[in-house]
């Protein structure tokens, strides 16, 4: 098959242009072509098109081939020139080679153009590629100077090669104190973690290189065992100039030649000093929580229980009133320290869910059970719609075939607990919450998300003041309010929502919301009728 070829030519003649274009095909190349003969009609051409090849004849009755070449040259365009004449002397064709020609020829010597042509087109596609690298080059040096991380290379055996500013600041050296220098000595790093690192450095290497490296890698970075193309993340601690000790994230990386021959290491250093003293900080405060605030809460909450029930004596109406509040607190505090600990649980997948087939309207008749008491001290009417029946039922009583659902109960409970707890929150005396359950085929799907098997749409309406539409989704983050005065009309610190959908994407389901302002929401909860492959 030829080889397409975008040529213009730069001729007064139609007869000489075809004598080159009959070459060209002998030659292999299918030649998609234009003929100019003017200086307008030629930058029009070099606007319309991209070429591979021009084609100039030297001398023409209003045109000329040192005219053409300023015009290309003009245009900052890099196509391969070529002239042809049939009377040029040498002289000239070495003053057009000096000017910027690619190549000249008599047009008794077409047989020379197609190697001529083959020689420029790839001597091009060099010039292009060579340009390419050195942008990209240019481009990748920008980023190194600019960025914030310590970006550093090294020889086989340890030496610095490259220094950029972010190594200057995270190091405290300069770039003249450290090139030629052992990294090594520098900054004495040790890997913090425990698992092995390796590098691959293939087995197509002589031993001698690989043991350099190798020798080269541990030393620099701290490690006992070389094994991978690429260290990520690791978290090794290194030295600064002062001899301060700091924690870095640390990503290594082999630095291979163009035969993929090892020719040293390119390391990218972070410094994290800050956030892990975060994180000491956060896992403190967690576990304080877990030890030392849930426990004495979980007493109080039992002795006020116990107080509240008269069995440890009468107490008078304002007495009764005070420990009513004082139980009330006591239950937003244990629910808090649940939350945050439920919340890091999720976080970090420290988190325990125990699937098992439940019966769909034990759980809805479950949560009522649950609910009703809170719901009743609010004057709000808790609903419930048994799973295939119409009828608005206070109280349900299945009396069909049982529905399962494959789901951890508890977790499952907490979720709906936690959404009748919003509803009665949101709704005035007076006020019904809906729940209701039903099953849905893919084609009924209410949420697009929903893979195409079917669920359980479980769903708590109320008749509050709704929610934004731009709060429909922000209301699932952490520390999120539908209102700012939320949190201190209704207590709780915005958590609760993050966690009941973390708890529902584990068992692969969804929980959104939607709302009409002044009427009241309604929350989904779709969960999967059948167990799904992948399991969290």
């Amino acid at each position: 098959m030829n080889t397409p070829l975008r040529v213009l030519f730069v001729e007064d003649s139609e007869a000489d242009m075809q004598i080159i274009l009959q070459a060209l095909r002998n030659g292999g190349y299918a030649p998609d072509y234009q003929r100019v003969d003017g200086a307008a009609t030629m930058q029009l051409a070099l606007q319309r098109q991209s070429w591979d090849l021009l084609i100039c004849d030297y001398l023409m009755p209003a045109f000329s081939a040192p005219d053409a070449l300023k015009i290309l040259q003009a245009a900052q365009l890099d196509i391969p020139f070529i002239v042809l004449s049939g009377m040029m002397g040498e002289d000239v064709a070495v003053e057009m080679m000096r000017a910027g020609a690619n190549d000249y020829l008599f047009k008794g010597q077409i047989k020379r153009l197609v190697p001529a042509i083959a020689r420029e087109l790839k001597d091009a596609e060099s010039r292009r590629a060579k340009r390419a690298a050195e942008a990209a080059l240019s481009r990748l040096a920008a980023i190194v100077e600019s960025s914030e991380d310590a970006i550093v290379s090294t020889d086989l055996q340890g030496a610095v090669l490259t220094w950029n500013p972010g190594a200057e600041q995270l190091y405290g050296y300069s770039a003249a104190e450290v090139i030629g220098q052992p990294l090594a000595s520098l900054i004495y790093p040790h890997v913090s973690s425990a698992r092995p690192v390796q590098l691959d450095f293939g087995a197509a290497h002589p031993a001698e290189p690989q043991s350099q490296a190798a020798a080269a890698s541990r030393q620099a970075i701290g490690c006992q065992q070389i094994g991978c193309q690429q260290i990520d993340c690791q978290q090794v601690v290194q030295r600064r100039k002062t001899g301060e000790l700091i924690e870095v994230s640390l990503t290594v990386s082999l630095v291979k030649d163009a035969d993929g021959a090892i020719e040293g290491l390119a390391m990218i250093a972070r410094d994290i000093s800050e956030r892990q003293m975060v994180q000491r900080m956060k896992d403190e405060f967690i576990s304080i929580i877990n030890h030392e605030l849930r426990t004495p809460l979980a007493s109080l909450q039992g002795s006020i229980e116990l107080l509240l029930t008269g069995k440890l004596g009468e107490l008078s109406g304002q007495g009764l009133r005070m420990l009513e509040i004082a139980a009330n607190n006591i239950d937003r505090l244990v629910q808090l320290t649940g939350n945050i600990l439920d919340l890091e649980g999720l976080s970090i997948g420290n988190i325990v869910i125990q699937k098992q087939p439940c019966d769909v309207e034990h759980l809805l008749s479950l949560a009522a059970e649950q609910n009703s008491p809170m719901a009743d001290r609010h004057g709000v009417r808790l609903l419930v719609t048994p799973l295939s029946q119409g009828a608005l039922q206070p109280n349900l009583q299945p009396t069909h075939q049982p529905t399962e659902i494959f789901v951890d109960p508890q977790r499952t409970i907490q979720v709906l607990n936690h959404l009748i707890l919003n509803a009665v929150q949101s709704s005035q005396p007076g006020g019904s919450i809906w729940l209701t359950a039903e099953v849905q085929s893919p084609e009924q799907a209410r949420c697009r998300d929903l893979p195409p098997i079917p669920h359980l749409i479980i769903s708590v309406k109320d008749q509050g003041l709704g929610i934004p539409a731009d709060k429909l989704e922000t209301i699932f983050g952490q520390f999120q309010q539908v209102d700012a005065s939320d949190s201190r009309r209704q207590g709780g610190a915005g958590l609760g929502l993050t966690i009941c959908r973390s708890i529902v994407q584990y068992h692969q389901g969804r929980l959104w919301a939607e709302s009409v302002l002044g009427q009241g929401s309604t929350f989904y909860l779709a969960l999967p009728m059948q167990r799904v492959a992948v399991e969290v």
